[in-house]
């Protein structure tokens, strides 16, 4: 071998080792820093949520809540059931309704009536004393003032048409806060909540699905009646003239009603069997102050 090609190929071996040491270096800076940035990047959560989380609250659910119904007009809600023994629903669920016409009825079927009710319009929330204890478990109301928007929330209730005597199971997310104007001239605070909120959902529980909390109770489709229309229906229900027509009533007496009456019972029927998405819940914060007010523990 000449002594020129010895020279080229003890160059070539130092590049070589210079290359694989550069190599090294390269590696080892790009091994730790992904390190770093994976440590930095981490997104924190509260706590891992379990795909089951719904299923095993269901449990607790289906016996907690449960459907109320006023026997008068046939026309009811959700209801569930408080540490206290007490049941809370939406005062919208037992308005112009009597006490004595009030019924629950729990996921086993059995039937139960109503001792007192208190109501308060200004929070749309009402508690209900039933005739005898219920033996079931309660549901937990959360303490957070604050709750993330984007929280997975799950309601249970009974919306129009469905008959079963178990609460159905909708799934959302919590989507913002609102400003509810009511009677009082007062403007309390509302969950706006991303899921199917319908006839029949009021006065059911909105739960935080990580805790299985209550965060607030069903009020609303996020579906407000222009003052035009609501005068309209007004007007409708209030017309006496025309054809007249005699419907039944659940308990079995009759009750004549008018053409217009007719045509407002209605069109606010196929309004109440509107799908919506959204809908509005009272927050656990103003149950938790009604409960206070009305010397419940909450």
């Amino acid at each position: 071998m000449s002594v020129v090609m010895f020279r080229i190929i003890k160059f070539l071996e130092s590049i070589m080792k210079q290359i694989v040491i550069t190599l090294f270096f390269i590696s080892f800076f790009l091994f730790s820093n992904s390190t770093i940035c994976q440590q930095n990047n981490s997104i924190p959560v509260s706590s891992l949520i379990n795909n089951d989380s719904p299923g095993k609250m269901g449990t607790i659910a289906a016996q907690s809540v449960m459907r109320l119904i006023c026997t008068k007009t046939n026309m009811g809600g959700t209801a569930f059931l408080h540490k206290s023994g007490w049941i809370i629903t939406a005062a919208h669920v037992v308005a112009n309704c009597p006490t004595a016409d009030l019924l629950i009825i729990t996921s086993d079927g059995q039937q139960l009536k109503i001792d007192s009710v208190i109501s308060d319009t200004h929070f749309d929330l009402a508690i209900l004393k039933p005739s005898r204890k219920i033996e079931a478990p309660s549901l937990e109301l959360s303490n957070k003032s604050e709750i993330i928007t984007g929280s997975l929330v799950t309601t249970w209730g009974f919306p129009s048409g469905y008959s079963n005597f178990v609460p159905l199971l909708t799934v959302g997310y919590l989507a913002g806060v609102d400003k509810i104007m009511t009677s009082s001239g007062l403007s309390p605070a509302r969950w706006v909540v991303n899921a199917a909120f319908n006839g029949g959902n009021s006065g059911g529980p909105v739960l935080d699905i990580e805790t299985g909390e209550v965060i607030g109770v069903v009020s609303s489709k996020l579906a407000p009646i222009p003052e035009i229309i609501e005068s309209a229906l007004e007007a409708l229900s209030e017309q006496r003239s025309g054809f007249t027509y005699t419907k039944t009533l659940s308990d079995g007496t009759t009750e004549t009603v008018s053409e217009g009456q007719v045509i407002a019972e209605v069109l606010k029927y196929l309004r109440s069997q509107t799908q919506l998405v959204l809908g509005h819940a009272v927050t656990s914060t103003d149950l938790i102050v009604f409960l206070t007010k009305n010397k419940i523990n909450p």
